[in-house]
């Protein structure tokens, strides 16, 4: 997708930093580095030991510190001999001072205007913010985790109900209701369809926990022979017969589709469809630098407001 958009990275200060080739830019990026991990209310290294540390000068330390205050990076008060504090801190600044690179988050792949509703509003939060975000798009939760795990990306977007299947994530944020999937429904072949029995092929993506659960949930007591799909392409299989049915998403089946047979899955019969229709934002265990990127820069309520207008198609997908 074309992304025309304007970078809002604060190109003064990232041009400063870029030259700061000397032992003076590496402390600053070290000490940004360092605060990414602190909170408003912690007490600071004292300078001494950040300077046995770094193997770098008190001077140097000190004018390095001097450095994040006076580009607004972080705000700190020196309290006599109970050490200095800190007061605020500006977390994506901080990220780009620190680690000079994009931050990377890992979604599914889009499929569905829902999604495409969530990268834009992603898109949109972080380009007023002095970061770069590469979002990459990664088919299946699995996958996603196993990015996180290998370093490969800095936060992922999963489900709930993939977020707790993965021990090795910490949950920084839940989006809401419905702004992962909603309004799951059994697509059958048979145009005159009544649901799952003996015999039948189902198309289920093991790449993707959430689909493969509710697979199995919809067909628990059924002599059935499940086909391993993609999901994206499961309507196009479903519509070619090459299985007899899947789970899909209601909102992804066209207005034009007559021939088969679209049974909407109820939260009273299967409640675990509300685990699944829900959005959150993961880091990999610990990673308190990440999380707080991701919380300074993450506002859900405004999250959802901008993907229902592009679900109402009042926006366009962007991201």
């Amino acid at each position: 997708m074309n992304r025309n958009r304007q970078s809002n990275r604060d190109s003064s200060v990232q041009a400063d930093v870029e030259t700061l080739f000397s032992k003076h830019g590496q402390t600053v990026a070290a000490l940004a580095r360092s605060m990414l991990e602190r909170i408003p209310g912690d007490r600071i290294t004292r300078v001494h030991e950040y300077a046995a540390r770094l193997d770098a000068s008190a001077g140097t330390v000190q004018a390095g510190l001097n450095y994040l205050m006076s580009v607004g990076a972080v705000r700190l008060e020196a309290r006599g001999r109970l050490g200095t504090y800190v007061v605020a801190i500006e977390y994506p600044l901080l990220w780009s001072l620190a680690m000079r690179r994009p931050l990377v988050g890992a979604l599914p792949l889009i499929y569905s205007r829902r999604l495409a509703g969530l990268a834009t509003g992603l898109r949109t939060q972080f380009d007023r913010l002095p970061i770069d975000l590469e979002l990459r798009f990664i088919r299946g939760s699995g996958q996603r985790v196993q990015m996180l795990m290998a370093q490969q990306c800095d936060w992922a977007l999963l489900s709930r109900h993939a977020a707790l299947l993965s021990p090795g994530v910490d949950v920084v944020a839940e989006l809401g209701d419905e702004t992962y999937m909603a309004h799951h429904v059994l697509l059958l072949h048979d145009a005159s369809g009544s649901g799952i029995h003996d015999g039948m092929r189902i198309g289920i993506d093991p790449s993707s926990s959430d689909h493969a659960f509710i697979v199995r949930a919809i067909c628990r007591g059924r002599s059935v022979e499940f086909v391993e799909i993609d999901y994206a392409k499961g309507l196009h299989l479903v519509m070619n017969g090459v299985i007899d049915g899947t789970v899909w998403s209601c909102e992804d089946v066209p207005d034009t589709v007559r021939d088969l047979t679209v049974i909407p899955l109820s939260m009273d019969e299967y409640p675990e469809l509300a685990a699944l229709g829900v959005a959150t934002l993961v880091v990999d265990k610990g990673n308190r630098a990440v999380a707080s990127v991701l919380r300074a820069a993450v506002n859900a309520t405004e999250l959802r407001e901008i993907q229902q207008e592009v679900l109402d198609r009042r926006r366009p997908p962007a991201y």
